[in-house]
């Protein structure tokens, strides 16, 4: 299956659930353009990191490749004059030369070729634009290492809770030539026991319903969910991870 494909099933779910970014991560974000700026956001999905520069009256382009995910962020912006949405791919945007003024990818850079995005966002950017690369990554306490141990019973694939910002982490040197910041910001996040569920399985490597190990993955997620937190609401540790710089 393409890159592009994987979330199909998977947009109703990342709608409802995916969490956004810790708010002192999207204000650093804002510091880095003027108040007239224009910004790209690459693999914007559904729009939750575009949603917050549309409600700051940035114009936003948000470029996503696959069909059901843009939908999503269609239902909810289409109308809004700030947002754009662009069907294309991370290495090859369509966007014109040097017309956006920062580029952004949330929890979308580990499906990219890193140097063909870097030698398109060097292409949209103006000259010495800024890249902004986040994730939310998971805190392993205990309630997230007992999930990543279930995890790795059911879901073929799996790597990592935080696999996403390990992966950037990993090629960042190479996409930033080694010029870049790197900061956490604390963001517990805060699910209903069904929107925990959901989030699940809105990952790529989560078991798609009907296939096997679907329904068991379900059950004990459930009773993961249970046995560390009473009533309906959970809160997960985690922190939003940034890594930002100029591209050159």
């Amino acid at each position: 299956m393409a890159n592009e494909d994987i979330f199909t099933s998977k947009a109703g779910d990342y709608a409802r659930s995916r969490p956004a970014y810790a708010d002192e991560a999207i204000e650093k974000i804002m510091s880095l353009i003027g108040p007239d700026g224009t910004i790209a956001d690459i693999g914007s999905g559904t729009g939750i990191l575009a949603g917050e520069f549309i409600r700051r009256w940035y114009d936003v382009y948000c470029v996503e490749p696959n069909r059901a995910m843009r939908t999503e962020a269609e239902k909810i912006y289409d109308e809004n004059p700030h947002f754009h949405s662009v069907a294309a791919s991370a290495e090859n945007t369509g966007l014109a030369d040097s017309s956006v003024s920062l580029v952004t990818a949330a929890s979308a850079f580990h499906w990219f070729d890193v140097d063909r995005f870097h030698a398109e966002c060097k292409r949209i950017l103006v000259p010495d634009g800024f890249a902004v690369i986040l994730a939310n990554e998971r805190t392993y306490d205990a309630f997230t290492r007992k999930q990543h141990e279930l995890c790795l019973k059911h879901c073929p694939g799996f790597t990592s809770l935080s696999h996403g910002i390990e992966k950037v982490c990993l090629h960042a040197d190479r996409f930033f030539n080694g010029e870049y910041k790197l900061e956490r910001y604390d963001f517990p996040i805060y699910y209903s026991k069904e929107s925990f569920i959901s989030r699940s399985l809105s990952s790529s490597y989560a078991p798609e319903a009907g296939s096997n190990g679907h329904e068991a993955y379900v059950r004990e997620l459930k009773l993961l969910s249970d046995e560390y937190f009473d009533g309906e609401e959970m809160i997960v540790a985690s922190s939003t991870v940034i890594l930002w710089g100029r591209i050159r």
